[in-house]
């Protein structure tokens, strides 16, 4: 993969680079760690979210995937409206619909902190309540939290809001948020209109000669 003509050849480096400053002990130290903490993640969603490819003690390896396939038919809510309405909570969205269509593939790292996960699962519990407002008709199936996030600076502070749930729970979902808020640059972007209409902002090819 990096000796291809657009790979990338500091892939190789920087894998051995790791393995050796870690060393056996580290490596299988930092593989424990990566599953207790998806394995976490799972136990503390297994309420609220169907959690597939599960082992025989209720386990899984060092990721855990949500199923959130249902929601489409109960509320209209499809993966990437969870995705998009995570970079509200101040998270970077996971894997999307891959290895199965409709899910999300939760993979933390040995690296992340018990406080950081319970951050990201309290995130999801809150979005599970968003959902449960839309199957329950307390919030427009169309326009609610989830189909317009990601709420940015621009939009949420602008004279005029016409959307039937407020500003504050569009932009700060838990209190947290108040004192400590990633402001996404832009709001919802047609996904599929962006990959059919690429717009180049390179210089000309007159430029570089």
């Amino acid at each position: 993969m990096s000796a291809t003509e657009w790979g990338s050849a500091s892939i190789l480096p920087i894998s051995w680079m790791y393995i050796k400053m870690m060393g056996a002990s580290g490596l299988k130290e930092a593989s424990q760690a990566a599953i207790l903490n998806a394995n976490y993640i799972a136990h503390r969603l297994k309420k609220h979210f169907k959690v597939l490819y599960k082992g025989e003690n209720d386990l899984v390896a060092h990721e855990c995937i949500i199923d959130v396939r249902s929601f489409k038919e109960s509320a209209d809510i499809e993966v990437e409206d969870i995705a998009k309405r995570l970079i509200d909570y101040g998270f970077h969205a996971p894997t999307m619909s891959w290895p199965v269509a409709g899910t999300l593939m939760i993979e933390p790292t040995e690296s992340e902190s018990k406080a950081e996960l319970d951050r990201f699962c309290e995130a999801m519990i809150e979005i599970r309540k968003e959902i449960k407002r839309v199957e329950a008709g307390d919030l427009d199936i169309k326009d609610n939290m989830l189909k317009n996030a990601p709420h940015s600076a621009e939009q949420v502070s602008a004279d005029e809001w016409d959307h039937p749930y407020s500003r504050s729970e569009a932009a700060y979902p838990v209190d947290s948020l108040r004192n400590n808020k990633y402001w996404c640059p832009v709001s919802r972007v047609d996904n599929v209109y962006g990959d059919r209409n690429l717009l180049c902002n390179c210089p000309s090819m007159e430029e570089f000669s």
